[in-house]
């Protein structure tokens, strides 16, 4: 069976830029949600100004950058790709999906009108970030039993 996975190399890759994206990520919701930024001083004040006026490209940048880093890290082969682990990533894409469900089922219920907006655009990372998490447990979990036999 054929499968669509990146070569393992694209996975050095996203382990590489995940870090950087992941503190810009959080630095743009800072941005975007409070107003500590704009009550700084001196450079990261002269940051926040250039960032701010450049705000949407920023934006587009930095998703597109971590959803690409977690596809990476994710959907690239390991070294040794078996049935075993086609089985692990099914699974953690099953567990994913399930998760990401009961949390848009239960933000749905507590969130409206633009917070619930708010919720729908992380709610684009949490789909492949718990898919990615999970899978790295799991494998972990399987390289732990393989040492330990």
């Amino acid at each position: 069976m054929k499968t669509m996975l990146l070569p393992y190399s694209f996975k050095k890759i996203g382990w590489v830029l995940f870090p950087f994206m992941l503190i810009i990520d959080i630095t743009n919701m800072i941005m975007i949600h409070t107003e500590l930024f704009e009550l700084s001083h001196g450079v990261i004040h002269q940051i926040y100004e250039l960032l701010s006026a450049k705000s949407e490209l920023f934006t587009n940048i930095t998703i597109i950058g971590s959803i690409v880093c977690i596809l990476f890290i994710s959907c690239s082969k390991e070294k040794v790709e078996d049935e075993m682990i086609t089985n692990i990533r099914q699974q953690a894409l099953l567990i994913a999906l399930y998760i990401n469900s009961a949390i848009l089922i239960i933000t749905s219920l507590m969130f409206y009108h633009l917070d619930f907006l708010y919720v729908m655009c992380y709610n684009m990372f949490t789909m492949p970030l718990i898919f990615m998490i999970i899978y790295l447990c799991k494998m972990w979990q399987l390289k732990k039993g393989v040492e330990n036999e």
